[in-house]
């Protein structure tokens, strides 16, 4: 059995588990955080075939862990070469330590035998701008179906969230952080006239500015509902079986789960046309916006009130079926073979 180390480990977010789940189909064994040891890798007994990092940044929380890793990878990277890096983003946004950070990601790079990117549009980056020469991997991300529920229909979704059955309602979920650009949709949808439509804004707030802010432009609108706070996964199915329209006014990013996770519930979605984002949303499924272009979101909004909506859904959920977590943990077991040498 090859055995490989996650680094970080975050069960909170359920992609590693899951694609743990498809890895150990395939004969691999997965290690959230293994014990970085640098004796027990010296003396041949640290049992990882590959070490494989997913956030860079979230390795360490003190200098003293941040220069531990750096040795142990430097190590690994000499006396085995085994060193992968999944490209989930190629900024940490709200670093605490941005410099520090983007040095980290850039050394990560620097030693990863083989990187694992989540579109074309990321492997070209990669190539281009920071001139990566080894292979790099894509593995598209997968669907969130049959992972949270999906047992409620619209009418009891929003009977419980107390939305009228005739509303059109867009709704942003997920962290509310700076780079997500909330406050920038609080003002597009602030534009659209329509006095039947509602927008939902749900999610964990990075910090209690951000919830102020959030708070006091939203206080503007009556159309405008919050619930800033953590949603328990039971409770996730509400909002996206009451939504009609799933909006993402982000300002950088490279790929997205939440994205995801609103195309496994079928809903039709507003994203930037930036990253890998347009090849996983289509304009049978949604409308993709400028962010880089004033007033490109609340045209989006008004653009998509129009839309044949019914159709759209159906299109989004065919899009999340047709992206699986076996075929993502196929690429992946075949870049371990090769970092191993036996392809």
């Amino acid at each position: 059995m090859m055995t490989v180390g996650f680094l970080p480990w975050w069960p909170a977010n359920p992609y590693q588990i899951l694609l743990k789940q498809e890895l150990n189909k395939l004969g691999v064994r997965v290690i959230g955080n293994p014990p970085l040891s640098l004796l027990r890798l010296l003396v041949g007994r640290d049992g990882l075939d590959v070490v494989h990092v997913h956030w860079p940044h979230g390795t360490y929380t003190t200098l003293l862990q941040f220069l531990h890793v750096l040795i142990v990878l430097i190590a690994y990277r000499i006396l085995k070469n085994n060193v992968v890096w999944t490209v989930h983003e190629l900024d940490a946004y709200e670093s605490r330590h941005p410099r520090r950070d983007a040095w980290l990601r850039s050394f990560v790079m620097r030693l990863s035998r083989r990187l694992i990117v989540h579109g074309e549009h990321t492997r070209q980056e990669l190539i281009e701008h920071h001139g990566y020469r080894r292979p790099i991997d894509v593995a598209r991300h997968p669907s969130y179906i049959g992972w949270y529920k999906d047992e409620v229909s619209r009418e009891q979704s929003r009977l419980k969230l107390g939305l009228k059955g005739d509303a059109r309602v867009y709704l942003y979920f997920g962290y509310i952080k700076p780079y997500k650009g909330v406050e920038d949709l609080i003002r597009a949808f602030g534009q659209l006239p329509d006095e039947n439509s509602v927008l939902y804004i749900v999610g964990k707030p990075l910090d209690a500015d951000i919830k102020q802010a959030v708070e006091t432009l939203a206080a503007n609108d009556p159309r405008i509902r919050t619930h800033l706070a953590y949603i328990a996964d039971d409770e996730i199915q509400y909002f996206f079986r009451a939504a009609d329209v799933v909006v993402f006014p982000f300002r950088n990013t490279q790929t997205s789960g939440s994205l995801m996770l609103a195309l496994s519930y079928g809903c039709p979605v507003i994203a930037p046309a930036i990253a890998t984002l347009p090849e996983y949303v289509g304009s049978d499924s949604g409308i993709l916006f400028d962010p880089s272009k004033p007033g490109d979101l609340a045209r989006s909004i008004a653009e998509i009130a129009h839309a044949p909506l019914s159709q759209m859904a159906v299109h989004a959920r065919q899009r999340a079926e047709s992206l699986s977590w076996n075929e993502m943990a196929a690429v992946h077991y075949t870049v371990y073979r090769d970092v191993q040498g036996r392809a």
